[in-house]
């Protein structure tokens, strides 16, 4: 009788990016009180609101970014989240990318974040989270995509039951103060001139 060793086989970047959040975002995290730190994220998976898309090319991805920017509110999904293992556009020259395309999309109610492996000021705000010993199996950048006013609500109801304050504050900082500072391009088009 021969035994057939199945080798485990890796996860794509889909199943890294599901795995994260099943097993670290979705999570109670000690250091938030022992509330998950997306309270959101959980309840977007299982109702089908999250669209993943993987792409092995870093030439598409910006390419593939705007068209998912410009279809997201067709799609009714409350995030988009593109993950991509070509990791020929570096740190600095994603957040770039996504600094300007956030000013063409926040005025769209369209916001973008992105996480890149290399981004030294991404690594240390993000260690408080390491409450698991979730690890991808790849090397991926991701760049977020929501709705702006869905997550600002969101956010604004966190706020209001403290939600953040067990947050360190470079974290915040870099993140919800981060988003509130696109606001103003979210108001500019509304603004009635005289």
């Amino acid at each position: 009788m021969q035994t057939d060793i199945k080798k485990r086989k890796a996860k794509t970047v889909t199943e890294d990016i599901i795995s994260w959040s099943k097993d670290f975002i979705e999570l109670p995290n000690k250091h938030l009180g022992g509330v998950p730190a997306c309270p959101f994220a959980k309840k977007a998976r299982l109702n089908d609101r999250v669209r993943i898309l993987e792409i092995n090319n870093s030439y598409q991805l910006l390419e593939t970014i705007i068209h998912e920017c410009e279809t997201i509110k067709d799609l009714d999904k409350q995030i988009i989240i593109i993950g991509c293992d070509d990791l020929f556009i570096t740190a600095e020259e994603l957040n770039n990318y996504i600094h300007a395309l956030n000013h063409v999309f926040v005025p769209k109610d369209v916001y973008l974040m992105c996480f890149h492996p290399e981004d030294e000021e991404e690594d240390e705000p993000v260690t408080f989270l390491e409450d698991t010993e979730w690890h991808p199996d790849n090397e991926f950048l991701m760049v977020l995509i929501q709705p702006f006013e869905e997550l600002e609500k969101a956010s604004a109801n966190l706020e209001r039951i403290g939600f953040y304050r067990s947050w360190p504050r470079d974290y915040y900082e870099g993140t919800v103060l981060k988003r509130q500072s696109y606001r103003r391009l979210k108001n500019a088009g509304n603004e009635k001139t005289s």
